[in-house]
């Protein structure tokens, strides 16, 4: 072995993974969206109603050109389409949750301007961890034992059977006794 093999092999060897000094994984960058960023101003509009643990912070101060100042927060966030596969969780750091996410569905009590109430469900999904995502992907807190269900099961599609008369059900037992009687003629 030549002499500069030697060395580069002996560079090789100090190069460790420590806790202290983790090995870089390439292409594993984390960006958070601008849409995972929610701003302390929409804690008091009454839009939505954020979970607690999301009015701590931690809190970046913004000030635009015109001197308004502003706060904003990361949260998490649910994206995707309806396949149950096409959604990902982008988490407040930036990552992707790589844990399953579950259907659920909860119980919306609603006034209508004429007074009525109308209930309707409303779809959720559940981390593993527990944490609750309404329909638009934004955080919730979790409904109370009663307004929450798990997604009903869709029904398989079957044909439908009527019930026999008594009229029908004599013919059948006939032509059942009929053929047994042949199948026996034929044996002997």
């Amino acid at each position: 072995m030549s002499k500069k093999t030697k060395q580069l092999l002996e560079n090789l060897n100090k190069i460790t993974a420590s806790k202290t000094n983790p090995v870089p994984i390439p292409n594993t960058r984390v960006y958070l969206p601008e849409t995972n960023k929610f701003w302390k101003s929409q804690l008091t509009d009454g839009i939505h109603e954020w979970p607690k643990e999301y009015h701590k912070g931690p809190w970046n101060k913004v000030v635009d050109e015109d001197g308004v100042v502003d706060y904003w927060a990361p949260f998490d966030r649910i994206y995707g389409g309806l396949a149950p596969n096409s959604q990902r969780l982008v988490q407040k750091d930036g990552s992707e949750y790589q844990g399953k996410l579950y259907p659920k569905r909860r119980l919306i009590k609603h006034k209508t301007m004429l007074g009525e109430e109308k209930n309707f469900y409303s779809r959720c999904l559940v981390t593993a961890d527990g944490r609750w995502f309404d329909n638009s992907g934004f955080p919730i807190n979790p409904p109370k034992q009663e307004e929450q269900q798990e997604e009903e099961q869709k029904e398989e599609v079957g044909f439908a059977r009527r019930e026999l008369t008594e009229e029908e059900k004599v013919e059948q037992a006939k032509w059942k006794q009929r053929a047994e009687s042949d199948m026996l003629k034929k044996l002997k």
